[in-house]
């Protein structure tokens, strides 16, 4: 099995308010000057928890994702010490911090609520750009909640997340079919 160039650059705020840390529009510049340079998929997941980008690459740009990030902030008149930054190279640095993530939010069902409608919204949107990446997420969350062995709160993740990915596959599955339809049309007008 080959494995996985997944790399996760994590940033929270270290107040004790739960806030965006950038609006959505900073996260639009961040995404296309991101995309531009770093080779591979990328996606950006900004919750009321944190900002966290997700790539796949050989290449670790966590510097330069931080350095944009805070770019961006300190214009706002906020300082790199105001933030915790947490860089994930490795398959296990990954799944430790998901197991952390998950045991945070069962012990706090108002923040599960808003992260996880906020996290899947994100996720359907961010589906047909970034959907290897996602499915790998969604696969090693999957895994961690069957480990774990939660109460129901968090199981209710489980069909949230088949949902996103039978919703996208359908998605893909009617845009191919139509693509298909457009070139034998194209191609029977061409005769």
């Amino acid at each position: 099995m080959e494995t996985s160039q997944l790399k996760i650059v994590s940033i929270s705020g270290k107040g004790l308010k739960k806030r965006l840390l950038v609006s959505s529009r900073e996260v639009a510049t961040l995404y296309s000057f991101l995309k531009d340079l770093v080779e591979g998929d990328l996606m950006i997941i900004n919750t009321n928890i944190g900002l966290d980008v997700y790539y796949h690459s050989p290449v670790v740009y966590d510097d330069l994702i931080v350095n944009a990030f805070l770019l961006l902030s300190t214009c706002k008149g906020e300082i790199s010490e105001d933030f915790y930054v947490k860089s994930l190279n490795t398959h296990k640095d990954i799944e430790s911090e998901t197991v952390k993530l998950f045991e945070k939010l069962v012990k706090n069902p108002l923040l599960f609520k808003s992260y996880s409608k906020s996290l899947f919204n994100q996720l359907k949107m961010n589906y047909s750009y970034s959907p290897m990446l996602i499915d790998e997420l969604l696969a090693l969350w999957r895994q961690k909640i069957y480990e774990m062995d939660f109460d129901n709160k968090i199981m209710s993740l489980i069909p949230q997340m088949a949902h996103l990915q039978g919703e996208s596959s359908d998605a893909s599955n009617q845009l191919l079919l139509k693509h298909l339809i457009n070139e034998t049309l194209r191609t029977a007008r061409s005769n």
